[in-house]
């Protein structure tokens, strides 16, 4: 991973040195008022929690004030650009793929107290030569979300998620929910383009190979137009679980039409037994079902237990807290530099991270333990080493709404598979000859 990432960064690194440097005609604060800082978060999910968490950071002390921007109704890029050409740049920014663009206009964190104690291989996205310019925000995983209470009376007693690793297993499962009555669907889908184009495509890339290069090498392939995606054996059993949820869908009558937000309520109020998501939807369940049990399958991409994927789920850092280094004063990314560390090493920031977002944590000296049954989940794969990568990671920017559009159109009978198949194809060949 690090070295498909190096030679990127490399290839947009302009200029070290330039990150290095405040900018000086940014008006310091005034004397014996509190350094004004910002930070641009993209979560929706979570705004509510990191509005607490900030209050709770501004009356502990006198010396850091720190407002949130939220997105508004741009994408995450889209805001970053219009923030930095007005010259209002967000002190602090929670960055993801955007990072490659951007990171010129960075600040070296690597003399951090947090660096020693992060999760070997989380820093190698947002390391730019001997500087690291970002710091990760948490792991997060995504597969097939269960309510336990749902899956225990379907199963007809303690639901055990290690009995699901084939598409048959996984279809019994489906035909026990509806058929005993545990709820009213089997799944629900989000048909946003992020989850399925970004998400859903992530496991037919990453379940190739476990051999990290091999599966590199595939996506390589695919760009050069050497694959042939119908005869793919991944590709076609990936597309097999496709049809399996798609004919399970609880909304498969109007495949589109649900909205994000209806994804917890079906899943927490039992209208479904399983929902394809990530740990980041836990706030919203919770809220709506606090004593609930809830766990992570994985997606079974064929009926051999054995075959890689089959027992493992996509877990990985896919966002990074970054200081702005072009429009910020010193003081400012000395306050930004110091709002990051209290979230991270002191007792309350700790608990807010954990306990009220709900992130997993990447450092090694925490001493704040989730206690939510979903956050016990994925701790449990990591444990075990039943981790996929994030291979979504490096698709291109445009790739999952390309992806994501193709696979709205399949889910609702606009298109069949050899027509999607052709759509892929075509997507990625025609980002190879760019």
């Amino acid at each position: 991973m690090s070295a498909l990432l190096a030679s990127g960064l490399a290839a947009c690194s302009g200029s070290e040195n330039s990150s290095s440097s405040a900018n000086p005609n940014a008006e310091p604060a005034k004397a014996g008022s509190p350094t004004e800082i910002s930070v641009l978060i993209g979560k929706s999910e979570i705004i509510s929690q990191f509005e607490e968490m900030v209050e709770h950071y501004n009356t502990s002390q006198d010396q850091v004030n720190v407002s949130i921007i939220s997105l508004g109704n741009q994408n995450a890029f889209d805001k970053m650009t219009t923030l930095y050409a007005s010259n209002n740049a967000p002190t602090i920014t929670m960055m993801g793929s955007e990072y490659e663009s951007m990171h010129d206009k960075l600040l070296d964190l690597s003399d951090q107290p947090w660096v020693p104690h992060v999760m070997k291989g989380s820093l190698d996205y947002v390391t730019d030569g001997s500087q690291i310019k970002g710091m990760p925000v948490s792991v997060e995983a995504f597969g097939l979300m269960y309510n336990k209470k749902v899956l225990d009376q379907a199963s007809g007693g303690d639901f055990d998620p290690a009995s699901i690793k084939t598409q048959d297993q996984l279809k019994s499962l489906m035909d026990n929910i509806t058929s005993s009555g545990a709820a009213e669907g089997a799944i629900h889908i989000s048909p946003m383009d992020w989850s399925l184009g970004a998400h859903y495509t992530n496991i037919f890339f990453t379940d190739q190979s476990s051999d990290r290069d091999q599966r590199h090498k595939f996506l390589d392939d695919l760009k050069k137009g050497t694959v042939n995606l119908s005869e793919n054996k991944v590709f076609s059993g990936w597309m097999n679980t496709l049809d399996l949820m798609k004919a399970y869908n609880i909304n498969k009558s109007s495949p589109l039409s649900p909205v994000y937000d209806d994804g917890p309520t079906a899943l927490a109020t039992g209208q479904v037994g399983l929902w394809f998501m990530g740990n980041w939807a836990y706030p919203q369940i919770q809220e709506l079902d606090p004593e609930g049990q809830y766990g992570f399958l994985p997606v079974p991409i064929s009926n051999n237990a054995e075959d890689y994927g089959n027992s493992e789920i996509s877990v990985g850092v896919p966002s990074y807290w970054v200081v702005d280094a072009e429009q910020s004063t010193t003081d400012q990314q000395k306050a930004a530099k110091e709002f990051l560390n209290w979230m991270i090493s002191s007792e309350d920031g700790q608990d807010y991270y954990v306990n009220k977002l709900n992130f997993l944590s990447v450092f090694d000296n925490f001493t704040a333990e989730p206690a939510d049954s979903l956050s016990q989940s994925v701790l449990s794969y990591m444990k075990s080493g039943n981790t996929l990568e994030w291979m979504n990671t490096y698709y291109p920017a445009d790739a999952f709404p390309a992806m994501g559009t193709s696979m709205q159109k399949y889910l609702a009978d606009k298109i069949n598979k050899s027509e999607l198949v052709k759509e892929f194809e075509a997507y990625w060949i025609k980002k190879g000859s760019n």
